[in-house]
């Protein structure tokens, strides 16, 4: 397996120093927000991994409807709880519901309500059926009470109604135990990346903290693809990741509206991460480019030569070198003056650093008698004259060194340093 915190680092070459704090990132508890599978046919597209179980009963057998005492508390107080046994028996002897384990097998989430909606009577004072929950398709509950086309059901703590069709019963079910289970991905990192495509080098299109649980689509060797809502799916890299299977429960609408909230916290951050590489890789790229950028050699030993020499030079920078206040360094940032020095140094000349100063540092010359490499001065500005009405400098924040027009500002005065 590589090294994820040296690859992530590594994208696009530039070091990304939110990351460094994975370095002691720890595989977590599974949290609880689970992922509700869009149906139990996909599910069923990616065989169950051989891995350690989360919480998950292997069969049908070792499952008795809602987790802890609680839940066996609430049965026994049920008009049927004197008839449920200690392991909660599937159906009776004459084969009536009685505490029996169903799996849900329909398709999409099957919803929960604390009553039989449409059964309320308002006139009376009945509040409406509220939704308490919801079941992916592979999720088991016991039933404790029949009504109608309806089935009263305890399920990961949660009791309430919900319809009949779709449900596995009695010895359909017991074949069918394996449907309880689905494969997921356990994010491990506190910065988990989900790109694309299997690489670190595709675009990030989400990133989520650790213990957060996505259903596993196709588990690879170092990328798996995972569901995402609101994205459809994404990869992610097996060294940020836990792949087991867990047993399917039921979820509250706080947990799914939590979860969900979780992933469109984690589409937005990975914009932003993407954002902030691409920025990198550019600047990495232009700063690359720019440490491959020589003086320009003289055509010959004469002044006119080596003016044409510093004017060339300086239009190699159009585009790639960005404006930065302060700075004269080429393979970084200029401003305007420092842009101008920074050219003439590389060919020997020690000019003046400042606008004002350059303004006034060589020898003044008339707007008709302009040559290449020439310091064309405005109100606390300056470029490089080349040729015509076209000059070249660093303009200001957020733009890269480009061309300008010679009469773009006042001209306060024109200089030459090279004679």
């Amino acid at each position: 397996m590589k090294n994820i915190l040296f690859e992530k680092l590594n994208r696009n070459h530039k070091v990304f120093s939110l990351l460094i704090a994975e370095a002691a990132a720890v595989i977590g508890i599974v949290c609880m927000f689970v992922l509700a599978a869009g149906s139990a046919a996909k599910a069923a597209d990616v065989p169950l991994l051989d891995l350690p179980t989360a919480g998950a009963g292997a069969v049908i057998e070792n499952y008795v409807g809602a987790t802890g005492e609680s839940s066996t508390e609430l049965l026994s107080t049920t008009a049927l709880g004197a008839q449920l046994t200690e392991v909660n028996e599937y159906y009776d002897a004459t084969g009536n519901i009685v505490g029996k384990r169903i799996i849900y097998n329909g398709s999409g989430d099957l919803l929960i309500y604390d009553k039989i909606p449409g059964n309320e009577r308002v006139e009376k004072g009945d509040s409406l059926a509220v939704l308490q929950g919801k079941m992916e398709p592979g999720t088991a509950a016991t039933v404790i009470k029949e009504s109608g086309l309806w089935y009263q059901i305890v399920a990961d703590g949660l009791t309430g109604y919900v319809k009949k069709e779709g449900f596995l019963t009695g010895k359909d079910a017991e074949a069918n135990a394996g449907l309880m289970n689905k494969n997921v991905a356990v994010t491990t990192a506190d910065e988990t990346w989900i790109m694309d495509g299997p690489g670190l080098d595709t675009t990030v299109i989400c990133a989520l903290p650790a213990n957060v649980v996505l259903n596993l689509l196709e588990a690879g060797d170092e990328f798996s693809r995972v569901e995402i809502p609101g994205l459809g799916e994404g990869w992610i890299s097996n060294g940020e990741a836990t792949l087991t299977t867990i047993r399917k429960t039921a979820v509250t609408p706080e947990e799914d509206a939590a979860f969900r909230g979780r992933i469109a916290e984690g589409i937005e951050w990975g914009a932003q991460i993407e954002t902030r590489l691409q920025e990198e890789a550019q600047g990495r790229a232009r700063s690359y480019a720019l440490a491959q950028i020589a003086p320009a050699e003289p055509d010959s030993d004469d002044v006119a030569a080596l003016r044409q020499a510093v004017a060339n030079y300086a239009q190699q920078f159009v585009g790639i070198l960005p404006y930065v206040w302060g700075e004269s360094d080429l393979t970084y940032g200029v401003d305007c003056s420092g842009f101008t020095s920074a050219i003439y140094r590389e060919y020997g000349y020690s000019i003046p650093r400042s606008s004002d100063a350059q303004a006034y540092g060589g020898m003044s010359v008339s707007l008709d008698d302009l040559r290449p490499g020439d310091i064309i001065a405005y109100p606390g500005h300056v470029a490089m004259y080349i040729s015509g009405t076209t000059v070249v400098h660093a303009a200001g924040d957020g733009t890269m060194v480009d061309y300008g027009d010679l009469y773009m500002m006042p001209i306060i005065n024109a200089v030459r340093y090279i004679n």
